[in-house]
């Protein structure tokens, strides 16, 4: 009597038969594989190697079923001898220990065809993601409606083909998406994710996701098919390009943030130290007056703009200047002495009138100032001790009511 499982498979609504690992025979196959041979006045082989016209030989199987077993197969084409013809079959393949069940899903003689075949056209002209197939023998491209409206072309002059999509990608992006997609096609992988700039018709560049991975194999195990989404990112991008300027430069003043400028510090103090040049750093205290503190918030901000973008006029291309509190700046100047820099923050301190005129209208007054000054290495060896040697110099200026102190 035949078991519930048995009946199961006999019945199950997808072709299916079953082949014995050891040897490549298939030992059952259910009433509706059975059918794909009857419409054609046939009966199903009796073994893989003369089922399958692409195995020559029993090594085949075991080489494919070894593949099976392993996990690197789970799909695969096939043509199948049916009587005097070829018909191309897509298989499912489980390993189930001693026997290997194959479920047909989609033949090109069936009316399982037809039902995916129209499903995957719904896919490719109204899926709202952007889905596309690609042929790898002959690396022919399906594109679907929402990738020429991401593109912004005519659904006919989406990429056909590879160099004609690589032709889109930004050049710097194209090298590293053809890696990441021959690292999968050489079964190094299951899937991928690459993130690339694609070209539009109106000539500008969109951040995109591209998720892509095997459809379906041959049974040497090489990918037949792959498929995959091409996905708009370009606001996240830019959300991520927002978030590391908000990291590096401060948001009221645009200046860099003491993170941001502690890299560039170190990089002048290693320069300065390798071909013995002058290094001076400067403490700038916008508010050495407490005058600030008497403002609301938003004139208190106005003011701290406004002095930040004074003095960044009035430094040097080379200069480093950074925010590192509400209301002090750090100023690095590179090869430069102990007078030169004295001279330099002298101009910052005594501005012209025109100038004056302008800071006074955003609520700024450079007799607020109170900068310390000190040097490398006479005063700090490090980036640390040079910030706390130019902090203690402004402390004694405010102690000193003077405006420029040297430590």
């Amino acid at each position: 009597m035949s078991t519930p499982f048995e009946l199961a498979f006999k019945h199950m609504p997808t072709p299916a038969f079953i082949v014995e690992s050891s040897s490549g025979k298939l030992t059952s196959y259910n009433r509706n594989f059975e059918v794909l041979f009857e419409n054609f006045n046939a009966k199903p082989a009796a073994t893989w190697v003369s089922l399958c016209s692409d195995a020559t030989s029993a090594d085949d199987w075991h080489k494919l079923n070894i593949k099976i077993q392993n996990g690197s197969i789970e799909r695969c084409e096939s043509l199948i001898q049916v009587g005097d013809k070829l018909i191309n079959m897509q298989l499912e393949l489980q390993h189930l220990g001693d026997a290997v069940l194959a479920c047909v899903y989609n033949t090109d003689h069936m009316d399982l065809s037809a039902a995916e075949n129209t499903l995957l056209k719904f896919a490719l002209t109204e899926s709202s993601a952007g889905l596309w197939i690609w042929e790898t023998h002959s690396d022919l491209i399906s594109c679907s409606k929402s990738i020429a409206i991401l593109l912004g072309c005519p659904q006919g002059k989406t990429p056909r083909s590879t160099p004609e999509w690589h032709e889109r990608v930004h050049p710097d992006d194209v090298q590293r998406l053809a890696s990441i997609v021959d690292e999968h096609v050489a079964n190094k992988k299951k899937y991928y994710e690459a993130e690339y700039r694609i070209l539009k018709d109106d000539q500008e560049y969109l951040w995109v996701k591209e998720r892509g991975r095997t459809y379906t194999r041959n049974t040497d195990g090489s990918v037949k098919k792959m498929i995959g989404f091409v996905e708009d990112i370009s606001h996240q991008k830019a959300l991520e390009e927002h978030l590391r300027n908000q990291a590096t430069f401060d948001e009221l003043t645009g200046l860099l943030t003491r993170g941001a400028a502690l890299t560039h510090f170190k990089k002048q103090l290693g320069l300065a130290k390798r071909q013995y040049t002058p290094l001076t750093m400067a403490k700038i205290h916008l508010d050495a007056n407490s005058r600030l503190t008497t403002l609301s918030m938003e004139a208190r901000n106005i003011a701290i703009q406004t002095s930040a973008r004074y003095i960044y006029k009035k430094i040097r291309e080379a200069d480093v200047l950074a925010r590192v509190d509400a209301d002090k700046l750090l100023l690095l100047l590179p090869n430069t002495s102990v007078k030169d820099a004295k001279n330099l923050l002298n101009h910052i301190i005594n501005p012209t009138e025109d100038e004056k005129t302008s800071l006074i209208e955003g609520n700024s007054d450079p007799m607020d100032f109170c900068i310390g000054i000190a040097t490398f290495p006479e005063d700090g060896e490090t980036i640390d001790e040079l910030a706390l040697s130019a902090n203690q110099a402004v402390e004694d200026g405010q102690a000193k009511c003077k405006q420029i102190v040297v430590n």
